[in-house]
């Protein structure tokens, strides 16, 4: 993670992949033809059609979603792929660890006490992308035990 990204199939890729590999696109700033600038834009969408880009869809630091043409866009400055836990964008920052944190407890539920070593890897990527400061208790204790598994199987 922290990885720079040089264009926009590569922000389309993370994107794409996210579940895989976790993570967020946050940028130091989005500014926009008509010289509106956005600190820690955090790029949530990008549309396309064959190999030409023609939106995307960024949330600002206020936590106003933007979805804006890609001829509007001027910069887009130093675009990283960064863990979650990393980001300075707050406002996005909360709304995906909330959708991440219901992500993570619907995972166990499904598993319910049989996991595989898929589970297990894919639970300890998402806690390497969140860190662990899990406020639900009941969500707490099950990580910690198969964080415990994971510690066993190593």
């Amino acid at each position: 993670m922290g990885t720079k990204i040089n264009g926009l199939r590569d922000i389309n890729a993370i994107l794409t992949n996210q579940r895989k590999l976790g993570g967020v696109v946050e940028t130091a700033f989005l500014r926009l033809r008509s010289g509106e600038e956005y600190p820690n834009a955090c790029v949530v969408h990008l549309d396309h059609l064959g190999a030409n880009y023609y939106s995307v869809g960024f949330v600002t630091n206020e936590g106003e979603t933007m979805i804006v043409n890609v001829s509007e866009i001027s910069v887009i400055s130093s675009p990283e792929h960064k863990r979650m836990k990393e980001l300075k964008n707050s406002a996005y920052k909360d709304v995906v660890l909330k959708e991440t944190f219901k992500y993570l407890k619907r995972l166990f539920d499904v598993h319910q006490g049989s996991y595989t070593i898929h589970f297990l890897k894919e639970v300890n990527m998402i806690i390497d992308d969140i860190g662990f400061d899990i406020q639900n208790r009941d969500l707490s204790s099950m990580v910690s035990e198969v964080q415990d598994k994971l510690k066993s199987i190593a």
